[in-house]
């Protein structure tokens, strides 16, 4: 017969207590535990420390206070006891209370007396099995020794809870090398894109896998969530969840309440572990604080004590190796973010990388008097260049292998890829070198490329004007007098250059928008609208929007579906979504006539709609309807986030985010000239800062600034 375990409180009624308890330095208010969430803390208690992950419980999904029953980890038990207790639960929503069997009375004293039989049957449905994790636990205990004391300094140094720290707890047990199904990757757990606001993530250095490194970016992403959502518990959901979702729920909530989120919230991505995310992280710093109350006394892993040096060169491993008389395999083991095409000798070690070898392994105790010592054949001043190749129809990733005498794997590797199955025609797919030769890019096998329809190239990592040239068979005349580039024709990557004429689109929005502490004043210019608040818009916008849906539709193999676009933008608390009466919130960048090329209208139809004459201005945050005559509203949802996330994965392979600052307005400031200043977008202001009113600022008011890095190409 099963035996059913009934909830027990006791545990928690003092769990506010229990959680700051001596030696935590944050308020208790930092982290509250509002009633009903006390269940679920309860119950992750019980993963963490009643079963290890050879066993688990059988649970309601919704109610964590019921528990049904704890098993052995045996697909068929599981399953089958799962069924079991799911046909109990359907008689007992029959309405059935007497003539019970044991198993049904045993499942029926889980449940409130008054529990409705709508209720049951949907319990019925939600039966869930959760493994025990009390081993990873412990194992996360362990590991932690080693990196407890440089997170809890990252953390103080700034001003943020200390609590915080014991995160990896809940994302990947302290593992420097958890992968998640969902390519979140190292001991904090990001996805690609995310990470790229906040630290290098490329095919040389991916410090998402440097659990040192990776702690910094870790703690801008938090202070970030705790920016624009105000509290610790939304910010650390959002961690999981993505600061989007959790501003979409606190507006459909009315309320940034935790436990009325939890509760109340029915995104549709806000599922299980979205919903006991901030249940975890309490139940895991309660475990960690009181650890060997549960598991007894733990040897934790001892920090392995780094010398670290910045890099002044371009350095080959096996020179670096050599040099510093210590092996690669022990260089590679303490620099995990660096990335395969490093240790295969295709890319040197970057200008910058800070280097980190233990202090028992190196012969001469002194890293900088030995890098020093390095012999300047071996150092350079540039990294090895790039072989690549322009993805065309028909493509794949196996003929581009055999093409170039290489494998699926490698490419995968190099590109940083997904999914081997999908690419884009136009995208660049780095390839592998043979002979350390230097490379020229290969463009294609040998016919010209057709110039887009909108006339407009993105200039991509190892152009040069004359490849380009040559690409499209255009002269470098052309292209230099088309851009206004200087004498020295320099481009760089993420630039969009014209191959060839093209008149301004009527639909595109042009003057500029100046934000002044003095007179809130809108420029006019020509066009209709402008919301980027010093960012001129002209046709180009359009054009590279078209060129962005061109793109997204040539998908060779397998399309993006609109959950990864979500889930890339996910750290952007923006709202891209079209409310019930069809109207939208007017975002950073965005024009009327991106609104209409998204809705394949002409902008006079939403003048029209609006009750807007040709020169009025629409602002950032102000609502507009639309029609959705033309086009659905999923599929302009869909364009929407996609140019979104294209401009802003384009920034993000230029800047990254290094720390926040605040700043006071003064007298005479213009936001044009203080994020141009900073080299921060517009849209990127305004994540920072989601309550400033964009049409006039106040003197002494007070803004965050991200404090943004070039990074070096």
């Amino acid at each position: 017969m099963r035996k059913y375990i009934s909830f027990q409180l006791g545990l928690l009624l003092s769990i506010g207590g229990i959680l700051f308890s001596a030696g935590v330095n944050s308020a208790e208010s930092d982290f509250p535990v509002p009633d009903n969430i006390l269940p679920a803390i309860d119950f992750w208690i019980k993963v963490y420390t009643e079963a290890d992950t050879e066993s688990g419980f059988l649970h309601d999904a919704e109610n964590l206070s019921v528990i049904y029953t704890k098993l052995n980890r045996d697909r068929a038990t599981i399953n089958n006891t799962r069924d079991d207790i799911a046909n109990d639960l359907r008689v007992l929503a029959g309405g059935k209370r007497s003539g019970l069997t044991r198993a049904q009375q045993e499942i029926l004293d889980l449940w409130p007396a008054d529990v409705s039989n709508e209720r049951l049957t949907r319990a019925a449905n939600s039966v869930r099995w959760q493994l025990g994790q009390s081993d990873r636990f412990i194992a996360g205990l362990q590991r932690a020794g080693a990196y407890r004391e440089h997170i809890e300094e990252v953390v103080r140094s700034k001003g943020m809870p200390v609590e915080l720290s014991i995160l990896p707890h809940v994302e990947s047990s302290f593992h420097p090398g958890a992968y998640s199904s969902a390519a979140a990757t190292g001991m904090w757990q990001f996805v690609r894109s995310t990470a790229q606001r906040f630290m290098q993530v490329d095919y040389v250095v991916d410090e998402r896998l440097d659990p040192y490194s990776a702690t910094y970016g870790a703690m801008e992403l938090l202070e970030f969530n705790h920016n624009a959502l105000g509290t610790w518990p939304l910010a650390l959901t959002a961690y999981n969840h993505g600061a989007n979702g959790i501003a979409r729920g606190v507006r459909d909530v009315g309320s940034n309440d935790i436990g009325r989120i939890i509760e109340e919230y029915k995104g549709p991505r806000f599922g299980f572990a979205s919903r006991n995310f901030y249940p975890q992280f309490l139940a895991a710093l309660h475990v960690d604080r009181n650890y060997e109350d549960y598991y007894g006394a733990i040897q934790l892993d001892s920090h392995p004590g780094f010398y670290e040096e910045e890099m002044e060169s371009f350095v080959s491993v096996e020179d670096l190796a050599m040099t510093l008389n210590v092996s690669v395999a022990e260089l590679q083991r303490d620099n995990p973010a660096l990335q395969p095409s490093v240790w295969s000798g295709t890319k040197r070690i970057p200008k910058g990388y800070s280097i980190k070898v233990r202090r028992d392994e190196l012969p001469s105790g002194d890293l900088l008097a030995s890098l020093n010592s390095l012999p300047l054949t071996t150092l350079f001043s540039e990294q090895i260049p790039d072989l690549s190749y322009v993805v065309r129809r028909g493509d794949s990733l196996s003929v581009i292998a055999e093409r170039y005498r290489t494998t699926i794997s490698e490419l995968v590797a190099i590109n940083q890829l997904r999914d081997r199955n999908t690419i884009r025609i136009g995208q660049q797919i780095l390839l592998p070198q043979q002979d350390g030769s230097i490379p020229t890019l290969v463009v294609n096998d040998g016919s010209p490329l057709e110039v887009p329809a909108n006339g407009l190239y993105e200039v991509r990592r190892g152009d040069t004007l004359s490849i380009i040239a040559e690409r499209y068979r255009v002269s470098v005349d052309s292209l230099v007098s088309l851009n206004s580039l200087n004498n020295q024709g320099m481009i760089f990557p993420g630039q969009s250059l014209r191959l060839q004429s093209n008149e301004a689109s009527e639909q595109v929005a042009s003057p500029t928008l100046v934000a002044s502490v003095e007179e809130a004043a809108i420029e006019d210019g020509e066009s209709e609208l402008v919301t980027s608040l010093g960012e001129e818009i002209d046709a180009e916008v359009e054009a590279e929007l078209d060129a962005t849906l061109e793109a997204v539709e040539a998908v060779v193999m397998l399309e993006e579906t609109e959950a990864q676009l979500l889930v890339d933008l996910s750290a952007d608390p923006a709202d891209y979504s079209v409310a019930r009466d069809g109207s939208i919130e007017i975002q950073a960048i965005e024009t009327l006539g991106h609104y209409a090329d998204w809705l394949g209208i002409r902008t006079q139809v939403i003048r029209n709609l609006n009750g807007l004459a040709f020169r009025d201005p629409v602002m950032i945050g102000d609502r507009l309807r639309l029609d959705f005559s033309e086009v659905d509203q999923v599929t302009f949802e869909s364009r929407r986030r996609q140019f979104h996330r294209d401009l802003q994965q384009q920034y993000f392979t230029t800047y990254r985010i290094q720390q926040t600052e605040e700043y006071s307005i003064q007298r005479r400031d213009f936001l044009e000239a203080l994020t141009r200043q900073r080299s921060v977008p517009i849209w990127l202001f305004r994540q920072y800062n989601p309550e400033v009113n964009f049409e006039r600022l106040q003197i002494g008011q007070v803004v965050v600034f991200p404090v943004v890095q070039r990074v070096s190409l």
